[in-house]
This record gives C-alpha cells, structure tokens and sequence, in this order.
C-alpha cells in the first residue's frame, strides 16, 4: 500500500488495482496512437496483430480512469467526495457506451453514440455492429465500478458478482480461441472478440475485485485464516490440472491411444482422482490446523483460566478501557468498588460510572494522558464511590494488539485508603512531637541563656569582690609593708626578706588581677567589645608566643551586654583550643559587623582537624559556643582539615534581642 509523502495519512493508493488501471489506460492509448500510424513487427503489421479500434481505445482509457480514482481510499471529506464524483461519472460514461452499441446491435436503436464518433472525426463504428460482447464488457465495467461500494442488506457487494460474471464471459471467447472452438451463439461475435481484448476484460475484473480487498469474496480470498490460503492454493490448481489433463486425453485421442468416444470417461476418472487426491490433502490440512488450534485453544484457555483465577481473587481492582473510554473489562474488585453488576458497568464511560463529576473528568483527563503519551503512568487519588472516598495508587498502561496499535488501557488500582490514614495519623504525630521538641529545645535554650547569663552574673560579683575586698585588702597590706620595711633596719637579711615579701605580694597582685580579668574583663565594661577583644588577643600573645593579628570595625558598635559578653567569651574560648591543641604560629581575629548580622571569625594555621576524629565527635568548648550562638539565634560553622588550620565562623542576627541596652533591661526583669 502507498502512501503520500506530503500528508502520510491525506490518501493510500491500492498497488493492484492502480498498476491494473495503468495498464488498461496503456492499452487504450496504444489503440489510438496505432490506428493512425503504420508499425511493423517482424514482418507483420501490428493493425493487423493487434486490431482495437480507436473508439474501443478511448473507452479502455476512460476505464482506466475511473478504475484509477476507484483506488485511491482519501481520508478528507471534500477531496473524497469530489473523487467519487469524478470515478462515477466516468464509470457512467463506460456503461452508457457499453449500453448504447448493445442497443444499437439488437434492437437498432441508435442512442447517439455514432454521432458522437462522427463528431469526433472516428468514423471506424463498426465494431458496434461486430463486438457485441466487447459492448456487454463494458456494460459490466460499467456497472461494477458504479457499484463498487454498494451493500445489500443481507452483506453482499454486487460489483463483485458483476467481476466475477465478466470474468465468465470474456473467458468463453478465450477458451473458444485456445480450444479453436466457438461454443456461443453469434460465432461472428466470438471470433471479433480478440484474445488480448479478452485478457485486457479480465485484468479490468482482477482490478475491479482488488479495488476492495475488504468487501466480502474478496477479504475471504486475501483472509490468513484456514479457509484463504486454502482457498489460493486450490483453486488456481484444481483448474491448472483439468486444463492439463484435458490437453493430455486431447493429445491421446490425435496419436490414437484410444478413440474419441473414450476420451470423455476417461477424463471424468482422471479429473475426478485428481481432485479427490487434492482434497484429501486440502481434507488433512485442515484436520492438522484443527489439531492445532485445539491444542492452541486449549492452551488459551488454560491461561485464561490463569488469567480469570488471578482477576477474581485478588483483592486490586483490575480494569480495562477501549480508545474511546468504555469499560470492556472489570473484575469484581473493581465491580465492589462501583457498587454495580458487570451488565451495568461494560460499555460505559466514566461519566456514567463515577458519583462526582469532577472524580469522572479527572479519570478522564488521566486515560487521555496514557493514551495520548504511549507510556504507563501512575496516579494517587481521592475518589468518591457508593461505599465511602477511598484512596487508590492506581497504574495505567496502553494496551496494544499484536501489532503494536493501541487499542486502549489497562489499569490497576490498590487501595490505599487505610495506609494513608495510617500515614496521616503519623504526619500528625510526627508534627505534635516537633512542636513538642521544638518547644523543649526552647525551653532548654532559654534555661542555658539563663544559666549563662547567671554564671556571668555570679563572675562579674566574684570579680567585684576580689577587686573591691581582696584588691583593696592587698593594697591596704601593701601600704603597711611599705611602713615596716622603712622602719626595719639596714641589714642584709633584713633587706633580702623584704625584697621577697614585695615580689611575693607583686604575685598575688598579679594573680588577683588575671583572675578578675578572666572572671569579668573590666575592659569590655568600660571601653566595649573592641577594646576586650583587643586586649584578650594581645594577652594571648604575650603568653603564648603566637602571632594574633585582630580585624575589628571602625564603627562605634552598640550591642546587648549578653551579645558582648558571648563575643568575648567565644573568642576566649578559642583562642585556648588554639592554644592547647591547634600547634599554630599565626592567628587572626575578624569581627564584620554587617547590616543584618554580626559576624566573628576565628582562624588558624595549625594541625587543623585530624581525619582520625569522629565527625559526629565535639569537644566541650565547641559545644559551649553553640549553646551560646544558638542563644542567641545564630549558627556556628566549623571547617579546615588536617595540616591546613581550623576556621571557626560565629554568625549572630542583628535582633532588637541583640542589640541595645533596652533589651538587656528587658531581658534583665523578666529574670
């Protein structure tokens, strides 16, 4: 079958009848274009081989024609309208030329067909009166082209019987001309019908009958069930032998093996064992496609069984839907979940099986989009049924015949109903203990703010005490040591003890005023954090003989006392992991004060994060700085690996919480 490249499926050209077209159209012209000229062929004159006469040739080229247009199967309604049109018409030409010579030839009666001729400069009209069957021929073509598509009630296409009548009357003359015998009535007739006319008759049949492989004789002539090729294998050579077997008795008779009175019996017996052999052999051909297909049929219903035994027991609904979206197929799953019978439920769409609209549309939109894509899909939805809203995780997949053309659907669907009320149910259980974590964690990050800002407040009051009492008390002893020693007397021993008695009491100076420092920095109270910050990494340098180079705003910065107390506490804290543990040479201190947050850097370049280490695993000072950044509403980022140095990132919001003394008031009353 062709098809056309610009539109693949605007029209199909039927080969057979199209190259039988072709041929009879070739015929005609040649009939024309012969008359006028004079071609020779071996000696001979091809007028003579070949004798049609032009106005035979014009009608074989109209014939030609219509048998064309018969071919073509268009798909669009105004082009194949105007096509049948045309093919009819034409057909109606032939038959009324065909019509008109029987007419002029029995009866006399002249329609006007010899005054068309005349017109036409065609004075060579005798073949009406000579070709009678060639006018019945094309009466017949006529008429089975007009009737090509025509259907009786009962099934039957009578352009096929009207094939196969042409097909009977133009093999009399041909068999009367192989057989050198004229078996009709009007011999003059028989013999002005050629054998290539009547050839040319017989290839217009076979196209007319190829035109339409689907009508009725025609589809059991090209059907792949047992009774076509039967039927193609049979009949061409049930015919083939008694063609045969009569030339070979004919044969027998002229060499005078037997006479002439025995040539019918004889093949009569031998026509008759012929065949009786073919049939036995047609007999057990179908005795073993019998076998076969029982033994397929039993097999298919073996696995149908299967197939039954599967869909009725299992509890998911199994469904299938044609092109169209009518139920062809449910199982009683899906029969249970509509709350209807099989007889109600096949041949319906979903519109008349679904109790919401809106449920039957959305199944609706979901059979389209399988269709429409070729693939599987799947699809969880909530949808109302007579016995409650179920929920169904459902699969769809086109269904395909053996040849890969899509027929419609195929769809499971499982209820999910329970299983997604189990799994809300824990949605909501999961959500009421977040809430619940997240209201502990508060509660736990409020209680260590609290605590920490009670140890700070409880270091700040020991630091008071040791610079108010102990201070004071080491100053007043230090006044009164200062009056003995200038009453003691000038000797060594004397001078040499009160030399250690001023260092020892330097010491406790000394020792007194690093540990109030460490307990609440006297800087970070009157100068800021800047300044506390400043002081602690240069007090870091002096012990530690580490490079410690601070970056700090030039702005003023104005933070919550709780903020700058976290800020300096942080940094302490990490300037004595460096110190203890990071093995470093160099140090850097940044404190960025950005629009929106406080950012605190500490870096160094020590042994960094040894890989040996747990990732999971945090020493007590990082945790101290998370409680205290986490506090405060800010995150904490640690990186580096092993050999490269450790970065420690404080990243703090800038929240009315964290900034002002107004909160540290606030903050303060509601302690």
């Amino acid at each position: 079958m062709f098809q056309s490249a610009g539109y693949r499926k605007s029209f199909t050209i039927l080969p057979a009848p199209f190259l039988s077209a072709l041929f009879i159209t070739a015929v005609g012209a040649f009939a024309i274009y012969n008359a006028s000229q004079d071609f020779w062929l071996l000696n001979y004159r091809l007028q003579d081989l070949l004798p049609i006469r032009r106005p035979v040739g014009m009608i074989f080229i109209v014939t030609g024609c219509a048998l064309a247009l018969r071919s073509l199967h268009i798909r669009h309604g105004m082009a194949r309208t105007m096509v049948t049109i045309l093919a009819s018409v034409l057909a109606l030409l032939v038959a009324w030329v065909g019509v008109s010579a029987l007419l002029r030839y029995f009866f006399g009666i002249d329609t006007g067909l010899e005054y068309l001729f005349a017109k036409m400069g065609w004075m060579e009209n005798s073949w009406i009166k000579q070709a009678p069957l060639t006018a019945f021929g094309f009466t017949l073509v006529g008429a089975g082209l007009l009737l090509l598509d025509y259907r009786t009630s009962g099934g039957h296409y009578p352009a096929e019987y009207v094939a196969f009548t042409l097909i009977g009357v133009m093999g009399i003359p041909l068999i009367g001309h192989l057989y050198n015998v004229m078996t009709v009535d009007v011999a003059d007739a028989a013999r002005a019908m050629l054998p290539f006319i009547s050839v040319t008759f017989l290839i217009l049949a076979l196209g007319m009958l190829s035109a339409r492989p689907t009508h009725r004789l025609m589809k059991l002539w090209n059907s792949t069930s047992p009774g076509g090729p039967i039927l193609r294998r049979l009949l061409p050579n049930s015919l083939l032998l008694l063609v045969f077997l009569d030339f070979a008795i004919k044969w027998g008779v002229r060499n005078h093996f037997y006479d002439q009175d025995k040539a019918s019996p004889l093949l009569i017996l031998l026509s008759g064992t012929v065949l009786f052999i073919m049939f036995c052999r047609t007999a057990a051909l179908l005795n073993r496609e019998y076998e076969d297909r029982q033994i397929g049929e039993a097999a298919l219903a073996e696995s149908n069984a299967l197939l039954r035994a599967v869909s009725d027991n299992t509890p998911d609904a199994i469904f299938v839907k044609d092109r169209n979206g009518r139920m062809i197929f449910a199982n009683p799953a899906k029969l249970r979940l509509l709350g209807k019978e099989r007889e109600e439920v096949i041949g319906l769409r979903s519109e008349e099986l679904y109790l919401d609209k809106k449920d039957a549309e959305r199944v609706i939109a979901e059979d389209r989009s399988v269709i429409e894509s070729g693939e599987a899909r799947i699809f969880e939805t909530t949808t109302k049924y007579v016995h409650g809203v179920r929920t169904m995780h459902s699969t769809k997949a086109p269904w395909l015949d053996a040849n890969g053309q899509l027929m419609g659907l195929v769809g499971i669907s499982t209820d999910i109903t329970e299983r997604k009320r189990m799994e809300d149910a824990l949605k909501a259980h999961e959500t009421q203990l977040e809430a619940l974590v997240a209201a502990r964690t508060m509660e736990v990050s409020e209680l260590i703010g609290h605590l920490e800002t009670t140890r700070e407040e409880e270091k700040r009051a020991i630091a008071r005490e040791l610079h108010d009492d102990l201070g004071a008390a080491l100053t007043a002893l230090n006044m009164h040591l200062s009056l003995i020693f200038q009453q003691m007397p000038a000797e060594p021993k004397f001078t040499e003890r009160s030399v250690k008695i001023k260092a020892l009491l330097s010491s406790i100076t000394d020792a007194t005023r690093r540990i109030q420092n460490g307990l609440r920095p006297d800087k970070l109270d009157v100068f800021g954090i800047k300044i506390a910050i400043a002081e602690q990494a240069a007090e870091f340098e002096k012990y530690t003989g580490v490079v410690c180079n601070v970056n700090l705003p030039d702005d003023q910065l104005a933070y919550a006392a709780h903020v700058d107390i976290a800020l300096f506490r942080i940094v302490q804290e990490a300037l004595n992991n460096i110190a203890k543990h990071a093995k470093a040479t160099h140090v850097d201190v940044v404190l960025d004060d950005t629009d929106d947050e406080i950012v605190l850097t500490v870096r160094d370049n020590g042994i960094g994060i040894p890989q040996t280490r747990p990732n999971n695993m945090v020493t007590h000072g990082l945790r101290g700085m998370r409680e205290r950044v986490a506090y405060l509403g800010g995150t904490v980022r640690v990186g580096g690996a092993e050999g490269k140095g450790t970065t420690i990132v404080i990243t703090i919001p800038k929240t009315v919480q964290n900034l002002g003394e107004a909160s540290d008031a606030a903050m303060g009353e509601s302690r």
